[in-house]
């Protein structure tokens, strides 16, 4: 006992507090892809009549857990420590792999997963806040657990196409094993208490009052619809390239998908360094313009038939991505933790963001079963993206002008009047 206590030590005095979250949500976040491809390999191997489909549904059970959740995983999140919620979610995914070695059905292993991971997103996000000061360093927080939480995806793409497309057993095991690392590392973050005063049944009742209250925000409202076009894409294009490149590229092994469909992560990576460049502080709003890049690239990459071609355009398609996404994050981050709080926050988020992306699951699933080319899929989905950004386009004036100095002042000395009447 007191070794471990030493080694602990001796970690917290190498690696900041930050860095701990870091490394545990890059271990989550490794295991969560690497678990994703092993079941892929799994329903293939069982010779399912629709693959594609199949695995389409599992995907949908493992998000519906976040919509159906976040009524209450954001008062959770607020109440209790946030070192305690990463704890207990990565422990409720570790139990969803155990589930899934015990002979259980993919698609409830996957829920169980799913319902740790709406468990473990808040206290992930809302920890940022308490360990930053000002929107600049919590811009390169974000950047660092974007960064590292996609570069986990590529590599537990990688890794998990590779296992899945040989044995079960071992990926498994090293799926729980990874799981209990990140558990291990949670130790090592700070434990700041929470807010005992929260009451669960009555943070449920404000569930669709805290939407309210962002969607009346300029910047959350921005943000809450950028972040949720980017998720519903990024999900549907996940499966349906799984479809795609088969058909287009010939490229038809796991291990080999996964790589292609990987790229994409990677240039997410490199968007963690280049975001706080490209869009600097009191100018996120800038994100806007490098989302419309992303949608170019995305509608480009369907049309291409040679395999370098789509690999350049799917890594254009994460770089631009990831400088939209994580300015977005921060946004809403910054303006949620004044206005409800950073837990329920990203509860929200995850509410609007799962919501669409399972809108958008059920509409390529419809897609499939009237025989409408994948092409045409992945078209149709690009037009929808294109869709919320025409009406981003509308917003992004009131957004910029949010952020001038005169507004600041006018709200600030708006605030000041109200308060003297109180």
């Amino acid at each position: 006992m007191k070794g471990w206590k030493k080694m602990l030590a001796r970690l917290r005095n190498k690696l900041s507090p930050l860095s701990a979250v870091v490394w545990t949500q890059f271990l989550s976040a490794f295991s969560d892809n690497l678990n994703f491809f092993l079941i892929v390999g799994l329903v293939k191997r069982e010779g399912a009549s629709d693959p594609d489909g199949t695995v389409t549904y599992i995907q949908m059970a493992f998000l519906i857990a976040y919509v159906v959740l976040a009524p209450v995983v954001g008062a959770f999140a607020d109440k209790n420590s946030k070192t305690h919620v990463l704890l207990t979610g990565n422990l409720l995914k570790a139990t969803g792999i155990l589930l899934l070695l015990l002979g259980v059905p993919p698609a409830f292993c996957y829920f169980f997963v799913g319902i740790g991971a709406v468990v473990y997103s808040p206290g992930k996000y809302g920890i940022l806040t308490e360990l930053t000061r000002s929107e600049g360093e919590l811009l390169r927080a974000n950047a660092q657990v974007e960064g590292s939480t996609i570069l986990a995806i590529l590599l537990g793409t990688v890794a998990g196409g590779f296992l899945a497309a040989h044995s079960d057993l071992p990926a498994i095991l090293t799926c729980l094993f990874i799981y209990l690392l990140s558990l291990a590392m949670t130790f090592l973050v700070p434990v700041r208490a929470g807010n005992p005063r929260i009451r669960y049944g009555q943070a449920a009742g404000q569930f669709f009052s805290d939407v309210g209250k962002l969607f009346a925000n300029r910047r959350s409202r921005f943000s809450l619809i950028g972040t949720g076009a980017f998720w519903l894409t990024a999900s549907v294009l996940r499966i349906a390239l799984i479809a795609w490149l088969p058909l287009n590229l010939g490229i038809e092994n796991t291990d080999q998908q996964s790589m292609i469909i990987g790229v994409t992560a990677l240039g997410v990576v490199g968007s963690a360094f280049l975001t706080p460049k490209f869009v600097p502080e009191g100018k996120l709003y800038r994100s806007f313009f490098y989302g419309i890049a992303m949608v170019g690239a995305v509608m480009a990459a369907n049309f291409t038939h040679e395999v370098w071609a789509t690999v350049v355009l799917l890594f254009l398609t994460g770089v631009m991505g990831g400088i939209f996404l994580i300015p977005l994050n921060t946004m809403l981050q910054e303006e949620g933790k004044t206005a409800i709080g950073p837990g329920r926050t990203i509860a929200v988020q995850n509410f609007i963001e799962n919501s669409l992306t399972v809108v958008g699951l059920f509409l390529y699933l419809t897609l499939r079963k009237m025989d409408v080319p994948v092409n045409d899929s992945v078209i149709g989905i690009g037009v929808i993206l294109t869709l919320f950004f025409v009406y981003l386009a509308t917003q992004i004036r009131a957004v910029r002008r949010s952020y001038s100095p005169a507004h600041i002042n006018e709200v600030a000395a708006s605030g000041q009047v109200s308060h003297a009447k109180k």
